[in-house]
């Protein structure tokens, strides 16, 4: 290929904490030591429907309008509905002459047997239905044909990879450049495991820290406020962790799969290959076993970039998912700016030596999400949560990284902290649209 354009693969995974990423060795070596890793990447609406859609367009969740995984708040079929599709990471591309693939979980909600293949995908292996798949039998949507498969004769996420290898192998002498998003449900719960690495995490013990079964939730807003986790409770979440483990040497398979036809067909020097998360999860934090909350282990996601040009190395700066949609256009030679809708930023300027000072680049950004209802903004140092009825929440992330201590709880010996600028920034991002979240996440 003799084009300018970059080659585009993106992996992206479901639920996956950033603690976790440890047990990832090609990962590691592959990725994360050959390219930038960015430590403050954040999930805006920390739910998979949401982010997802976020991901696609470069908004948050109240501007596109997905704000929950099922109807009437979200899901497939409201993004369909609302036109959503019509304009995403993959019309931009495909309008550019990129090949476009995706393989996996697109959105919650897509399927239940029809044939739709959104807009923008040259070739398309949507998951149909629920991950929990009945009797093992899962299904792909494959270019608009239901094709069915047993889950104890092919793993889901083996699929998805032979999937991509294929398309990939394929693009070798084509002409043009190509983007390929692959999705495994891994490590999503039921977290299913390959045959082959059943067992590898049995030793393994469930984390604890300070923030787990959180002895104090006094401070923390009501709709906040669990009960301790029982012995049955913490017992069911070590093999829950253990099988999270397991479920994610699959996706450190595919990762290895996507390098090796790559390199083997001289496509790699040509391509970016960037990795992440929808969303974080929480494994006891805080007494809870979910995501959707403004807490860090559900808001933080990894996030890793290797590609031409890339130095390896970890960068500070607050990026969030908002940003992966135009920065993949800009990486294409297409002007993100032509998207009028978008709220998020480019983040090539932090790929590159000479990036902006992390305090020019964002100072804060806004978390939002509608059941818990909350808005919350996250800053360098720290993290301002609105409920509705009044509470509120700031926590001082250096010395409180865990989030332990609300520093607005009304029983303090101190007169608690000013939080006139970090309500103002807030108020300012609450409603904003494209070039004014832009200008509000930079105080």
């Amino acid at each position: 290929r003799t084009g300018e354009q970059p080659n585009i693969v993106f992996i992206l995974t479901d639920d996956l904490d950033t603690g976790s990423v440890s047990v990832m060795p090609e990962l590691r070596s592959q990725l994360i030591e050959q390219g930038t890793t960015f430590n403050n990447a954040f999930a805006t609406d920390p739910l998979c429907c949401p982010s997802r859609a976020t991901f696609l367009r470069g908004q948050y969740s109240h501007n596109t309008g997905i704000v929950g995984n099922s109807p009437p708040d979200g899901g497939h079929g409201r993004f369909r509905n609302l036109n959503l599709d019509r304009s995403t990471v993959a019309t931009w591309l495909q309008d550019a002459g990129y090949h476009t693939f995706y393989a996996g979980k697109y959105m919650n909600g897509y399927g239940s047997g029809d044939t739709y293949v959104p807009p923008g995908w040259d070739r398309w292996y949507g998951w149909q239905g629920r991950y929990r798949s009945p009797g093992g039998e899962y299904r792909l949507n494959e270019n608009g044909d239901i094709k069915r498969y047993d889950l104890d004769r092919i793993h889901d996420t083996d699929l998805l990879r032979e999937k991509t290898v294929d398309f990939i192998r394929k693009q070798r002498g084509v002409g043009a450049p190509f983007f390929a998003y692959v999705a495994p449900n891994a490590p999503h719960t039921p977290a299913y495991v390959p045959e082959r690495h059943e067992g590898m995490f049995s030793e393994r013990s469930l984390p604890r820290p300070p923030s787990f079964d959180e002895e104090d939730v006094s401070d923390k807003p009501a709709a906040m406020r669990k009960a301790r986790l029982d012995h049955e409770q913490i017992k069911e979440l070590g093999d829950r962790y253990r099988k999270r483990l397991a479920s994610l040497q699959s996706v450190d398979g595919m990762v290895a799969a996507i390098l090796a036809v790559l390199r083997d067909t001289d496509q790699l020097d040509d391509t970016y290959v960037i990795f992440a998360s929808d969303n974080g999860f929480l494994l006891g934090e805080h007494r809870r076993v979910d995501k959707s909350v403004p807490y860090e282990e559900s808001i933080r996601i990894p996030f890793i970039v290797r590609g031409p040009q890339v130095p390896a190395r970890r960068v500070n700066h607050l990026v969030t998912n908002n940003d992966f949609a135009p920065t993949v256009a800009q990486l294409a030679g297409v002007n993100p700016s032509k998207y009028d809708f978008v709220d998020g930023k480019s983040f090539v300027p932090l790929l590159r030596p000479g990036e902006p000072p992390p305090e020019q680049w964002r100072t804060g950004f806004l978390v939002e999400h509608v059941t818990p209802t909350y808005q919350a903004l996250r800053t360098k140092d720290y993290t301002y949560v609105e409920w509705p009825g009044g509470e509120k929440e700031l926590y001082a992330l250096e010395g409180d990284p865990y989030q332990l201590h609300n520093l607005l709880k009304s029983d303090l010996p101190n007169p608690p902290p000013d939080t006139t600028a970090l309500a103002a920034q807030l108020g300012a991002l609450k409603d904003c649209k494209a070039d004014q979240c832009r200008a509000a996440e930079v105080r």
